[in-house]
């Protein structure tokens, strides 16, 4: 019985330091927010305020997390625009899923894995990420990437 317990510390405290580990972004130019996988460096912060691109320690993965407002009508049209961009850059669709205010895209580009996630923002705007990373990586990145999905929201009510 006191093994259970040990294990059970163990795992809080290792959970626990690892929730800790991420930190919070807030975009107030767009008015979203969302945790940054703990062992992603910054490596570019664009000078309007967008988002940032980040990488893993070991560069195998790529982070990029941005606002921009809509341009093509409604947050629908957009984010088609965006999926069309990337099908256009050689991703290949292997699941896409959405709402009237989110959308889940992701696929492959040859040997590496790419997800997008977009939400409505107040103020025709949209926040979304979009990770790419090995695909023989897929099970050190998946729970990266369900912790982007959970916590990438908006951060303003909208009127």
């Amino acid at each position: 019985m006191q093994c259970r317990y040990i294990a059970l510390f163990g795992f809080l405290l290792l959970t626990t330091t690892a929730i800790a580990a991420s930190r919070a972004y807030e975009n107030g130019r767009f008015g979203y927010t969302i945790e940054l996988p703990s062992g992603f460096k910054t490596v570019s912060t664009p000078d309007n305020g967008d988002g940032l691109g980040l990488a893993s320690a070991d560069g195998a993965a790529k982070l990029s997390v941005w606002g921009n407002y809509l341009m093509e009508g409604g947050f629908r049209q957009e984010s088609e625009v965006r999926k069309r961009f990337e099908t256009d850059e050689g991703l290949i669709v292997t699941y896409e899923k959405r709402g009237p205010s989110w959308a889940s895209i992701s696929g492959t580009k040859g040997e590496r894995i790419v997800y997008i996630r977009q939400i409505a923002l107040c103020e025709d705007a949209m926040g979304n990420f979009r990770l790419e990373y090995p695909a023989a990586q897929q099970k050190r990145f998946g729970p990266v990437v369900d912790r982007l999905v959970k916590t990438l929201k908006t951060s303003k009510h909208c009127d």
